[in-house]
């Protein structure tokens, strides 16, 4: 039978190596495609700005709806799965279930549809902001999830970062407000900001 301290460092290992899995994946499935994108397609610096800019805040809205209402759909696989998140927050476990995609095979298909999309509307309006949007969405992503990471393993945060931890860690006391893991422009716009848990 494992230790207690011993279901802790496998749990870390293996939540570690998710981590970097999905990281590595979300920059190949984004980022890679959008340079391979402005080779055929390309654009000034100024619209890869604007497209990056999108990106982020596209990355914001993403990641507050997935959170929200698929990952808080009980009936649903993925509500299934982030409900052990919650249940094993301060166990030696934690670690296991700290990733937001669960394995780079759930990452693919969410880079895939909303490429498929940004690929068609800048196509049809002649944006030329494709590129920027797909490196701006796949690295607030990976960011995301290393934040979220740190947060929940009590590690180093940047400067000006230190109030995400109280912040989403008051997520876990009411699951009915604060979404957005460190950035929460969207927690705001839609009123789920406040920890009182009163908006739902």
């Amino acid at each position: 039978m494992l230790t207690e301290t011993e279901v802790k460092v496998i749990a870390f290992e293996h939540g570690r190596a998710k981590k970097r899995n999905n990281a590595i994946v979300a920059l190949l499935s984004g980022a890679l495609p959008g340079v391979i994108l402005s080779c055929y397609f390309p654009s000034t610096w100024q619209r890869w700005l604007i497209g990056f800019t999108i990106g982020l805040i596209w990355g914001n809205a993403f990641e507050y709806a997935y959170h929200r209402w698929l990952l808080h759909w009980p009936q649903s696989s993925f509500g299934k799965g982030h409900l052990e998140h919650h249940m094993n927050v301060g166990t030696p476990e934690e670690a296991e279930h700290v990733n937001l995609g669960r394995s780079p095979l759930h990452i693919i298909p969410l880079f895939v549809s909303n490429g498929l999309l940004v690929f068609a509307l800048d196509r049809y309006f002649g944006l030329g902001i494709m590129s920027g949007i797909m490196a701006g969405w796949s690295i607030y992503l990976v960011a995301a999830e290393e934040i979220h990471w740190r947060i929940h393993m009590d590690e180093w945060l940047p400067p000006g970062l230190q109030f995400a931890r109280a912040y989403h860690m008051s997520h876990h006391d009411i699951p009915t407000a604060r979404y957005n893991v460190f950035l929460p422009l969207f927690d705001f716009i839609f009123g789920n900001s406040r920890s009182s848990g009163s908006a739902a």
